[in-house]
């Protein structure tokens, strides 16, 4: 069980890591989006059925939100 002080010292410690978290957050979610978005524009164009630009922001898009939710789970676990 946390003591108030630890409450607050832990409190204070994660206002300051929220920059910390949110570029964190970042490279985990835009740099898997990224690369799975361009690898699947760039096997639909070899085998020539490249997808639509909506349907590759949609792809980018749930690949991010789901990197994103398991990292912020992780994060929040940890805290």
């Amino acid at each position: 069980m946390k003591t108030a002080a630890a409450k607050v010292i832990a409190r204070a410690r994660s206002n300051e890591d929220a920059s910390y978290h949110l570029g964190g957050m970042l490279v985990v979610s835009l740099f898997p989006a990224l690369f799975w978005t361009l690898a699947v524009a760039g096997i639909g164009s070899a085998i020539g059925h490249t997808p639509s630009l909506m349907a590759l922001i949609g792809f980018g898009a749930a690949i991010a939100a789901f990197c994103g939710a398991i990292f912020q789970a992780i994060v929040t676990q940890k805290s």
